[in-house]
């Protein structure tokens, strides 16, 4: 425990007993002082933190520009893919509507939910919860407000688009010419606010919202997410044996796999994206779905609690950057239909990939941390 936290101590007052998010041992809450911090002693996890009404501003603030950056990223187009004067612009909406066109409806929903729906909402419920907040007042649903923040987090990926978008302008600066448009700007800006905004939440700690979490079955959700884990598993090989997408341009058309995609970049020097690529599709699937595995099997084990809980923050952290495939292909679709010139068509492979990236998602939100210390007796 750090010297700036303070410890969560037990009391005979029933009012004043609560249960850490992480491991559910009990602790008194109590008054911070300004740059004080209240960490479970048990698990290390951050409880809470003092409420300091600039920083309320601040992330109203952040959560406001937010929304104003959302529908300007929206409107405007990111960039303009050029073939011997053929001209195609994409916005972050075409890619979902180019993925429809190729009768790829469940790519396209994944697309649309966690670029455009999920960021959306998790700025709406950010803003009616931090003004409530700022009020002083207990508005309707606002608690509910933060638990769908919550739930919403992990689905929150603009990041992940721009980089995708980079990554894009790389494989088609080998075909035409790219321009970045100002739609680029506000979706860069638009990342930078829904990290900052994560961010501070996380740094609020558990805070008074854990009474509205819902309590579980331990055994129910270990049988969920050893589902989903070993579904990951079977659907794994063949998202890497399957190609994801079709190139096609005057006189070559290449059907590219994962792994195939890896291999162009690096053959053609573009080894920084190569590794991005390798890392975000073929790496962190794989990882997570070893970590997963490994978490399950320690369940119900007294050894590594601490490692365990810290691995499983690693895995909700890194895991939806395998998205990166995904957005990859949904803004080639979009600027990459130039008839004869260009076009860019999704394949199996990729409904595989998505697949397992889904799993992996729901299998770590039916895992908790709360699964590795429920055994010990507080």
């Amino acid at each position: 425990m750090t010297s700036d936290s303070a410890p969560a101590i037990a009391v005979s007052l029933p009012d004043q007993w609560e249960n850490c998010h992480a491991c559910d041992a009990t602790y008194r809450r109590r008054k911070l002082s300004r740059g004080e911090k209240l960490c479970c002693s048990r698990c290390g996890a951050l409880l809470a933190a003092p409420h300091v009404e600039s920083a309320r501003q601040h992330a109203l603030a952040v959560a406001l520009t937010g929304i104003v950056l959302f529908v300007l990223a929206n409107i405007f187009p990111i960039m303009t893919f050029d073939v011997m004067g053929a001209k195609q612009s994409n916005s972050i909406f075409t890619g979902v509507r180019g993925l429809l066109a190729q009768d790829y409806a469940p790519l396209a929903a994944l697309v649309f939910f966690s670029a455009i729906l999920a960021p959306a909402l998790y700025l709406l419920f950010g803003s009616y919860v931090l003004t409530a907040r700022m009020l002083g007042r207990s508005w309707p649903w606002d608690f509910q407000a933060y638990r769908a923040m919550e739930l919403l987090a992990p689905w929150n990926l603009v990041p992940v688009f721009f980089v995708a978008c980079m990554v894009a302008v790389v494989r088609l600066d080998l075909l035409g010419t790219v321009t970045w448009q100002r739609g680029a700007v506000f979706v860069v800006l638009l990342s930078i606010c829904c990290l900052i905004l994560e961010q501070i939440r996380e740094n609020a700690g558990q805070d008074s919202d854990a009474r509205l979490r819902p309590r579980f079955d331990p055994r129910v959700k270990r049988q969920r997410a050893l589902a989903l884990v070993v579904s990951g598993v079977i659907l794994y090989p063949f998202a890497n044996i399957l190609p994801v997408m079709t190139m096609t341009v005057p006189g070559d058309k290449a059907a590219l796999t994962v792994w195939g995609g890896v291999m162009e970049l690096f053959h053609v020097g573009l080894w920084p994206a190569g590794v991005i690529v390798f890392l975000a599709s073929m790496c962190v699937p794989f990882l997570k779905l070893a970590a997963l595995g490994w978490l399950l099997w320690m369940d119900g084990k007294s050894t590594l609690r601490r490692e365990r809980s810290k691995l499983f923050g690693v895995v909700e952290t890194v895991g939806t950057w395998s998205m990166v495939d995904i957005f990859l292909l949904s803004v080639l679709v979009a600027v990459g239909q130039l008839g004869s010139l260009a076009s860019v068509t999704a394949e199996l492979g990729a409904l595989f990939f998505a697949a397992v990236l889904v799993c992996t998602i729901f299998a770590a939100a039916n895992y908790s941390e709360q699964m590795i210390w429920r055994e010990e007796k507080v």
